[in-house]
């Protein structure tokens, strides 16, 4: 594989200062520079130099400046072989698919770590299904990057609620497609994007309705909020306060939601849409469709 260098242009770098090993990226939501590493110089006695000063490393800095800020802070590394994927450049595409499936957009929520290394950008789409206990719900395509290497890049199917003017969202990690697969030629967006969206109108009502039927046993919801713990105690006294009486799939599946919703952490938000999704009863047909979309 080429080095990162080689491949820089090719991936949207600005490459004008390639000669000091620094590579720019900028969009709406934030400035990066790769720089190549060196080992330290030698500012002593000449006889006290040593072979291996002022030697590249196969590895590159990060440096990221997010639009308020006017300085850039270090936020880690990544090897020379690294791949590359400017948020803006994987959200673009996305965001035509949508736009070529016919379905309008009806809002975006683009996400950051405190680093701005991890990123999550929640498209809602603006075709809803009424649910006479829940409300509106509607589809989302959430897509995930980072430029640390942390997480790969992705295109997750999941459904949005609204609640109290705020949007409620949940990524199904069923069905999800990493870079890999979408860089293949044998994905397409556009029909990904129509596969789930009619799947979602046709199923949603009767997940929602499963859910609220299926009655959690004692054990049942004490391991899943074990599971929630894991990531913190605190979390566990928070969603288990948002638990109904009688708990259902459905109670235990929009208490965790409503919290992980607006959860900072990226890392675990996933982690907690796993744990809530593992509760939910999913509709055989949507199960095959989000099995397909995945593989």
């Amino acid at each position: 594989m080429e080095t990162f260098a080689a491949r820089a242009e090719a991936m949207g770098f600005d490459i004008s200062q390639a000669d000091k090993g620094l590579f720019r990226y900028a969009d709406m939501y934030c400035e990066v520079i790769y720089r190549q590493l060196f080992t330290a110089p030698h500012e002593g006695e000449a006889d006290a130099a040593h072979p291996t000063d002022k030697l590249s490393v196969p590895y590159l800095g990060i440096f990221i400046r997010p639009p308020s800020n006017e300085e850039f802070a270090y936020v880690g590394y990544v090897s020379n072989m690294y791949k590359f994927v400017g948020n803006a450049q994987l959200c673009a595409p996305i965001r035509e698919s949508i736009v070529g499936s016919g379905n309008p957009l009806l809002r975006e929520n683009p996400l950051l770590s405190e680093t701005y290394t991890r990123f999550r950008n929640e498209i809602i789409i603006s075709s809803s299904v009424n649910s006479v206990i829940v409300g509106d719900v509607m589809p989302v395509i959430i897509i995930n990057n980072s430029y640390n290497g942390t997480k790969a890049a992705s295109i997750s199917f999941g459904i949005a609620t609204q609640r109290d003017e705020q949007y409620v969202t949940f990524a199904f990690q069923l069905g999800q497609i990493r870079m890999i697969h979408i860089e293949s030629a044998s994905i397409n967006m556009t029909t990904a994007v129509t596969d789930y969206v009619e799947t979602f109108r046709g199923n949603i009502s009767d997940m929602i309705s499963q859910s609220m039927q299926k009655h959690l046993t004692e054990d049942e919801m004490f391991a899943t909020l074990d599971l929630v713990e894991g990531l913190g105690k605190r979390r566990r006294e928070i969603i288990s306060g948002h638990l109904p009486e009688t708990v259902t799939a459905w109670g235990m599946f929009m208490a965790i939601v409503r919290y992980s919703s607006f959860e900072e952490n990226l890392n675990v938000k996933s982690m907690l849409e796993n744990i809530a999704q593992s509760v939910l009863v999913i509709p055989t047909r949507m199960y095959e469709v989000l099995e397909r979309l995945q593989s």
